[in-house]
């Protein structure tokens, strides 16, 4: 399957007190490592959606193909919609998406689990930020994003993807480091 893929580091990691893209994860820098794990996929585009500010760029020779860069726009509020929103634009493909906060996913996980496509949904809703969002949701993406409903688990419910129920053995992949507390568990 042709797919594009992209690392999503943008956030502000206010409950984490710190840049979450930057934390150290085995002795390297997270968004690093989590990028490494989409590289290995093969995917035809890898991106890479954050604030300009972060500075990812300084360390692209680390990479066999250097990522490409979709910056957030300045005092752009609208969280991972938009990022997703801006990302599927510019590939009009398949997108993996992948959040930097989740350091417990692994590469086979990713393609054997996510890559076949749909959402996994818990109890508390749809694993958003580790998913394939197809490009027949681009439309009510960017209608969301236009009307400020932010909100993606809405969003997700009105595109009707396949749904594949969390089981308590998926379970651990999609643990967030959203805390210096749950990144040390």
């Amino acid at each position: 399957m042709s797919f594009a893929a992209v690392l999503l580091c943008g956030g502000k990691s206010t409950r984490m007190g710190r840049d979450k893209a930057f934390l150290d994860w085995h002795g390297r820098p997270l968004w690093q490592v989590q990028l490494e794990k989409l590289q290995q996929l093969s995917p035809h585009r890898l991106l890479i959606s954050c604030r300009e500010e972060q500075k990812v760029e300084q360390v692209f020779n680390l990479f066999s193909k250097a990522p490409e860069l979709v910056y957030d726009p300045p005092n752009a509020d609208d969280g991972p919609l938009g990022a997703i929103t801006r990302c599927l634009e510019l590939v009009r493909a398949p997108l993996l998406v992948l959040a930097v906060d989740m350091p417990w996913m692994t590469v086979d996980f990713l393609r054997d689990q996510i890559l076949p496509g749909g959402f996994f949904r818990s109890p508390h809703g749809f694993e958003a930020l580790c998913a394939v969002y197809e490009p027949n949701m681009l439309e009510t993406l960017q209608n969301a994003l236009a009307e400020r409903r932010l909100a993606l688990q809405r969003i997700i419910e009105a595109c009707q993807p396949r749904i594949h129920e969390l089981t308590t053995e998926h379970a651990p992949f999609f643990r967030n480091a959203n805390t210096p507390e749950e990144l040390t568990e």
